[in-house]
């Protein structure tokens, strides 16, 4: 993307941050930080970092695919990359919008089976942009049996079908009106990638790799990765570092199922800096803004743009059940952080905003060196 469409709503505030923090710059600074976050503080099995301009690409990694495993993590080692998804989804979005398949304010219930009762209160109708930007009215996810990422929960999220999701709309009753506060929903992309699967008349899988990734040649960012892939994925491990399972989101793969590697979301981030086919479909998305008080900042189509010291920054974080990943943009700098572990994050419920050590903390420091290790409090996914 150029930089003119890529600063839309962010402004000049990060000019002042120009000079570059010495870790960013610093290979070594940047693997003595996963040094001690993979065998020191012991919160992850392996990670790696790739920090990006429009005309290069730094990689840096520590630590092991799996647990006991002497296979590094590579540039092609396959993470699971949780709601980063989102920003996909609402690439595709924006896709069939400038294509005048369906309008970003439609009604969600235009674009749905006729035998979906989507709730409404005072009349608004949920619609396309308000699913998008979190403001849907919808919770973050459907009541669903155990705690959050418990495996009664996770067992709940994989077998939660279709036709229980139109069950639940059908009896759920919203606080608010939809588009009237900022609320994180995955239910919300769940029915986002229902909506564009039966208007693209495909499954959301096969318009996604069709419009999105394969026109980026992502070949290896994918929802179900093939037999010749599995080698490469990486194993999911809890905060105590014991294995787990992948993940199965079912029905809400829409909001956090993409498998990815260091490689291709390098080239992802290159691509939004420096322009690509995608360059109409990221303007569109950048340019629906909407309040979001809860992260200090406003929701775009999947992005988020934070307010920071140094500047407002564009960001998306993902965590799935035993792993993480976060990408940053400083647009003044051109300049991206993409960040993995293959390990839970260290959640903190008790803050409303999620928060978590993990992925998402290293990205924000190397972005925005006056945000502390540690102190990814704005985590979300």
């Amino acid at each position: 993307m150029n930089r003119r469409a890529f600063t839309v709503g962010i402004g000049a505030a990060a000019i002042c941050g120009i000079a570059r923090a010495l870790e960013v710059d610093d290979d070594d600074a940047i693997r003595e930080i996963l040094r001690r976050r993979v065998e020191v503080e012991k919160r992850a099995v392996g990670m790696a970092v790739c920090v990006v301009t429009p005309t290069r690409r730094r990689f840096v990694a520590w630590g092991s695919e799996r647990l006991g495993d002497s296979q590094p993590v590579t540039s092609k080692t396959l993470f699971e990359v949780g709601s980063i998804t989102k920003v996909f989804s609402a690439l595709l979005l924006a896709d069939m919008a400038r294509r005048g398949e369906l309008g970003l304010d439609d009604a969600v219930a235009r674009h749905l089976p006729e035998d979906f009762r989507l709730p409404a209160v005072n009349r608004r109708q949920i619609t396309l942009a308000d699913l998008a930007t979190h403001t849907s009215g919808l919770p973050r996810f459907p009541a669903l049996p155990g705690t959050p990422f418990s495996p009664a929960w996770f067992e709940a999220v994989t077998r939660f079908s279709v036709q229980d999701f139109k069950n639940w709309l059908a009896d759920f009753r919203p606080r608010r009106p939809a588009g009237a506060e900022w609320e994180y929903s995955n239910a919300g992309y769940a029915l986002l990638g229902l909506a564009l699967a039966h208007r693209g008349g495909q499954p959301y899988e096969t318009l996604l790799e069709g419009r999105i990734t394969d026109r980026l040649g992502l070949y290896d960012t994918v929802l179900y990765p093939p037999p010749a892939m599995q080698p490469r994925l990486a194993e999911g491990h809890d905060s105590a570092l014991r294995p787990l399972a992948p993940i199965d989101l079912g029905i809400f793969a829409a909001a956090g199922s993409l498998r990815s590697t260091p490689q291709d979301m390098a080239h992802f981030a290159a691509s939004i800096l420096s322009g690509s086919p995608i360059t109409p479909d990221e303007q569109l998305v950048l340019s629906v803004q909407r309040p979001a008080p809860p992260i200090d900042g406003v929701q775009a189509l999947g992005w988020e743009l934070l307010n920071a010291p140094g500047g407002r920054f564009v960001n998306k974080d993902g965590v799935t059940w035993g792993q993480a990943a976060s990408m940053a943009f400083d647009p003044d700098r051109q300049l991206a952080v993409v960040v993995f572990s293959n390990t839970l994050p260290d959640l903190r419920p008790s803050r409303p905003s999620g928060g978590g050590i993990g992925a998402a903390d290293i990205a924000r420091h190397l972005l925005r060196p006056k945000i502390p290790l540690g102190g990814a409090d704005g985590a979300i996914y």
